[in-house]
């Protein structure tokens, strides 16, 4: 497992060399890589002085998010439009020597019921995983615990880790690419166990989220948008959740995603300092 750095998860939006420059500057491994940024630099400078610029960096190419037209609410020509963007996006991160991609999973709908979502969304992901398969990329899935995420909405879809495995294993049943996008937040607000991060296979935990919980406020009451620096209130048990996955094996990256006011209204030189201090902190005590 290494520090890796996504400067937007910590609510800052700065260029990519920027965001490498506070990487390199405050210890982190890796950085989740700007593929818009890379192709204009690309483009400008040529592919051979993009991917030496990179190197030189020493950073790992942790992961990219997926820019993909594929919830309920995407129509199907949307959807077949940015397949054929993501075609590039693909082979462009592999160039970069980047081998994990994530996105999240909306945990409700106000039309389609579980069945209904379930028989749109898997065809879809699965174009995308074989896709990504095809140039030796992972799809890392992201289930969304709180409760208050679901309450006021007609039906629910999948908000836990053992659903999420579920849904995965559907999509990645031929490519074998698909796994998990790995939350302790949300692992925490949907009631999830040590026991099952430990029956995990290293290969199911494509990427890692890490955070902290409003203190004082019920598991049930807690929001999807405010959380807490890693480490900060002790309401997650961030130290059990990181030894159980070193005992499974998982050596991909760990990115802050707090959503946090205080840290969002730091400068990002400060905020990724900040993060780097309470990561070092957590994985000195795992």
């Amino acid at each position: 497992m290494y520090k890796n750095l996504n400067m937007g998860a910590l609510g800052h939006n700065v260029p990519f060399d920027e965001a490498a420059r506070l990487a390199q500057q405050h210890g982190f491994a890796g950085i989740d890589l700007d593929l818009s940024y890379l192709a204009a630099l690309s483009q400008s400078q040529g592919l051979a002085q993009a991917k030496a610029w990179f190197a030189a960096t020493g950073l790992h190419a942790s992961a990219f998010g997926l820019q993909v037209a594929w919830r309920e609410w995407d129509s199907d020509a949307a959807y077949a439009d940015s397949l054929r963007q993501l075609t590039h996006d693909v082979a462009l991160a592999q160039t970069f020597g980047c081998t994990r991609c994530f996105t999240w999973v909306m945990p409700r709908s106000a039309k389609l019921n579980f069945y209904q979502h379930f028989k749109l969304v898997v065809p879809r992901l699965t174009r995308i995983a074989d896709i990504l398969g095809d140039h030796g990329i992972r799809l890392g899935l992201e289930f969304v615990g709180p409760d208050t995420m679901r309450r006021e909405h007609a039906y629910d879809f999948v908000h836990t880790l053992d659903g999420m495995r579920a849904l995965a294993a559907a999509i990645g049943i031929n490519s074998h690419n698909t796994g998990l996008l790995l939350d302790a937040f949300h692992w925490w607000t949907s009631r999830g166990s040590l026991t099952e991060l430990k029956h995990l296979s290293p290969a199911e935990v494509v990427y890692v989220h890490l955070n902290d919980a409003q203190a004082g406020l019920p598991r049930d009451a807690q929001l999807d948008q405010i959380r807490e620096q890693v480490g900060a209130t002790g309401v997650i048990p961030i130290q059990p959740f990181l030894a159980a996955l070193r005992h499974i094996g998982y050596d991909g990256p760990l990115t802050v995603e707090p959503f946090s006011a205080a840290i969002k209204a730091m400068s990002p030189d400060a905020a990724a300092s900040a993060t780097s201090a309470a990561l070092d902190q957590v994985l000195a005590a795992a």
